[in-house]
């Protein structure tokens, strides 16, 4: 069936539910879960004196494992991506690095028409299954 899932979450309510969904999912038929999170790059500042800190992987970290925590992830294994990028291109390019069988997203920003939301452009580039799940 399934050996290897690729989740996307900015560790949101919403999010957590599609991350718990693929978690759920994982354990059942014993695949392997990427868990991407992304955030957009930061404009450079005019002086090009920005800063860059591990602060978001380490916010991430903590996350993943409060987040695995509560869903009782024991015997799911689990791969964290942390990435500065666009969450969209950030998902599909882990899927398509790890080989991803399927690929799983919340479904909000679905019910408005908006141009690029993300489970919209993962839902139309990807080259794998997408499960879209009822988070709203």
């Amino acid at each position: 069936m399934f050996r290897t899932i690729v989740v996307g979450t900015n560790w949101s309510d919403t999010a957590e539910v599609a991350f718990a969904k693929a978690v759920e999912l994982g354990r059942v038929v014993g695949a392997r879960v990427h868990v991407v999170s992304a955030n957009e790059p930061a404009p450079t500042p005019v002086s090009g004196r920005g800063s860059r800190s591990a602060q978001p992987d380490f916010q991430a970290d903590v996350a993943l494992e409060a987040a695995l925590e509560r869903l009782d992830g024991a015997g799911v294994e689990v791969e964290q991506h942390v990435l500065t990028a666009d969450p969209a291109d950030a998902i599909l390019a882990v899927a398509e690095q790890c080989g991803a069988d399927l690929i799983v997203v919340g479904n909000r920003g679905m019910q408005r028409r908006v141009l690029g939301s993300i489970p919209n452009t993962v839902s139309h580039r990807a080259r794998c299954d997408v499960l879209i799940v009822q988070t709203t």
